[in-house]
């Protein structure tokens, strides 16, 4: 006999995505009303001046919520960016893939085992960070055309690059724009202790490069064991015309403009530095900062690149037989995307209301004072906050704004108990690349959801049995990372060049 439960299981995996974020958007405004009606508050420490202010839960049900869904629902679409990313990324990879270019590219990984594809694109995912949340954009439409071309499902792909991106944002080969910011925040937060105190972005490097590899090794390893079995092979016909020619001379143009753009963001040769925001003080601020022509075009030029070199491959192979097909090129991977935009429209809708009723600011803040009450240090410290940030990183999976509310606390309570904001941060970035991975609201794993339904309208792809799914991997990942922690904690090696644990 069928329990209630079990009724309730079954119920929500028949549930769309675009249901489950209806669901979640009621289930935010009914909790909005309770811990308003309790008068559910807390209090945030500013990093700079440690002066803090008073937050509380706005009630979505009220006056101020009915007005505030009204007014900002469509005028305040904050994900604007994001959607733009993705035409961009998704008119770069159709030409790619109608020229014929991506199908050359991809041909050598016809010819090796299954887990070798799984460990490069997984792989890919991590050192691909280097340019930010937009690297989600590129990266997930491209998993899913790659995995396609070479018979796998587009589904695993996805899923796989997924995991990739986001357990990346805990390590890297080279730091990101939001390592700096995280650093400049951990800065001013041990000033509180030391106000001599710097942090120097390769101060972790040591960690990041053995975490790199391993979580690619232990990544493919758990996706290979526990969900490559679960999807059927993709029959893909191939219809297209290889030509060595063709490739080489796009290969040579391509070499030429990435050698163009790569001695534009160098400072000091001749006419060099012109895509560098030249009043930024930091070389990775001069590359990514938010007045930096480089950071700010990239995804331009991505598709600049490959509009050029398909075109040029597309010609020479007869895959674009005359001017006219280009237009078909560039709007081929546009079939089947009208539920991304709809999913991401409606994910708008509820980020907006969750960051406006300060639910997540505020179950933070209490869960940051109680903590820093206690009197804990070592392995016992370490553990409470990263179980804490796993799950802040759950409810509000934004880092920058997440480390704001918590490096003025965190930082200090680590330095009294002598362990460096190195470390610190160290933690935070992988407890925060968990967290992300368990959140049902992280906005790269609905469109990972929307991409996967671009592939297979038939898919079982809500956000619950994708999470299902993934949970096995993500729990042994989630081990693996606290075991690198607490074994670097344990051993007391240098975290990076003149940097260690403790202080």
């Amino acid at each position: 006999m069928t329990t209630k439960k079990e009724k309730i299981k079954r119920n929500l995996k028949k549930q769309g995505p675009i249901t489950a974020i209806v669901m979640m958007i009621i289930f935010i405004a009914i909790m909005s009303a309770i811990l308003s009606l309790f008068k559910i508050s807390g209090n945030i420490t500013e990093a700079e001046t440690l002066e803090t202010s008073f937050v509380k839960v706005n009630n979505i049900l009220s006056k101020d919520g009915i007005k505030y869904i009204l007014n900002n629902s469509i005028t305040n679409f904050s994900l604007m960016e994001c959607i733009i990313y993705i035409i961009m990324s998704l008119m770069a990879i159709s030409v790619l893939e109608s020229s014929g270019l991506l199908n050359h590219l991809l041909r050598p990984l016809k010819r090796v085992k299954g887990r070798y594809v799984t460990l490069i694109f997984i792989f890919l995912g991590i050192i691909s960070t280097i340019f930010g949340d937009y690297s989600y954009t590129f990266l997930l439409p491209l998993a899913g055309v790659a995995y396609k071309i070479l018979g796998k499902n587009p589904t695993l792909g996805i899923i796989t690059t997924f995991i990739g991106l986001t357990i990346g944002y805990g390590v890297g080969l080279v730091p990101n724009y939001q390592d700096y910011l995280l650093a400049s925040i951990t800065t001013k937060s041990a000033h509180a202790i030391d106000v001599n105190y710097q942090y120097h972005l390769f101060s972790t490097y040591f960690i990041n490069i053995v975490s790199v590899v391993l979580l690619t090794i232990f990544a493919t390893i758990f996706i290979e064991k526990n969900l490559t079995k679960k999807f059927l092979r993709y029959e893909y016909k191939e219809n297209i015309n290889m030509s060595k020619k063709a490739f080489v001379i796009s290969a040579t143009v391509a070499m030429i403009f990435i050698w163009f753009v790569a001695y534009s963001i160098i400072p000091g040769l001749p006419f060099s530095g012109i895509l560098l925001n030249d009043g930024a003080n930091a070389y990775i601020e001069k590359i990514f900062g938010s007045d930096s022509a480089f950071g700010n075009g990239y995804m331009l030029i991505i598709l600049g690149i490959s509009i050029v070199c398909s075109y040029i491959y597309g010609r020479i192979s007869g895959n674009i037989r005359n001017n006219n097909d280009i237009t078909f090129t560039v709007t081929k991977s546009f079939e089947n995307t009208g539920y991304i935009f709809v999913l991401l429209f409606f994910t708008s809708i509820m980020l907006g209301l969750l960051e406006w009723s300060n639910i997540p600011t505020v179950i933070s803040t209490n869960i940051v004072d109680f903590i820093g009450s206690l009197n804990f240090g070592g392995i016992p410290l370490i553990i409470l906050i990263f179980v804490s940030i796993v799950t802040i990183s759950i409810l509000m999976p934004m880092t920058i704004t997440k480390w704001d509310i918590l490096a003025p606390i965190y930082i200090p309570l680590f330095m009294r108990a002598n362990i460096t904001p190195q470390f610190t941060q160290t933690l935070f970035v992988a407890s925060d690349a968990i967290g992300k991975l368990f959140s049902p609201i992280y906005l790269y794993l609905i469109l990972a959801i929307g991409l996967i339904y671009k592939h297979d309208n038939d898919a079982d792809a809500n956000i619950f049995t994708i999470m299902k799914k993934m949970m096995p991997t993500i729990l042994l990942l989630t081990l693996t990372y606290f075991v690198i922690l607490i074994g670097w904690y344990l051993v007391g090696l240098p975290l990076g060049a003149h940097s260690s644990i403790t202080m």
